[in-house]
């Protein structure tokens, strides 16, 4: 495996992911669907190992697709960095599997995902959207000291589960 982002002191490390790598992130959403199912829109769309790769072809084309690997070979979650050369804007999205959480390895994989965009990319700004109510999602940005915007207006609320999701808008602006 090519390490294309290390995170110190974890041992996990950020890679793209590859055509060879839909297989095991299948497994992992499939092992997750019903937690991942409660916080992120969209899960429900795919279905088939075919649906992901469909999905990842799409996304690949404006965004870097990470997997979050755990001891060089365990894929435990996912990452995506989305430019916006127009704003000089950068967002993050993120997903963990249920099991690997609660001992910082998002929050790190995050915290080298914004350094990224700010170091290559040279963008201004950083942001995450999470659910309102994902507050293990919401308690990355916060840690890694981003500002709490409010309720995005840029999206508006969407149902999931049987409840309406309001978008909560995280931002970190590059110092100088």
């Amino acid at each position: 495996m090519a390490v294309l982002l290390s995170i110190p002191n974890k041992n996990v490390h950020l890679e793209l992911i590859q055509p060879e790598h839909i297989d095991q992130l299948y497994e992992l959403l499939e092992s997750n669907r019903d937690y991942l199912q409660r916080n992120i829109p969209g899960i429900d769309g795919i279905r088939t190992r075919e649906d992901l790769q469909k999905r990842w072809t799409v996304s690949k084309e404006n965004s870097l697709q990470f997997g979050l690997w755990l001891n060089e070979n365990q894929l435990i979650g996912r990452c995506r960095l989305t430019r916006n050369p127009e704003t000089g804007c950068a967002d993050v999205g993120y997903w963990l599997g249920e099991s690997f959480q609660g001992q910082g390895l998002m929050t790190a994989a995050v915290e080298a995902l914004t350094k990224f965009a700010f170091e290559q990319w040279n963008v201004n700004r950083v942001e995450i959207h999470c659910g309102d109510s994902n507050l293990r999602s919401r308690g990355i940005p916060e840690r890694l000291g981003f500002c709490n915007e409010g309720i995005s207006s840029k999206y508006p609320p969407i149902e999931l589960n049987g409840r309406l999701v309001q978008s909560i808008v995280y931002s970190k602006v590059q110092s100088v």
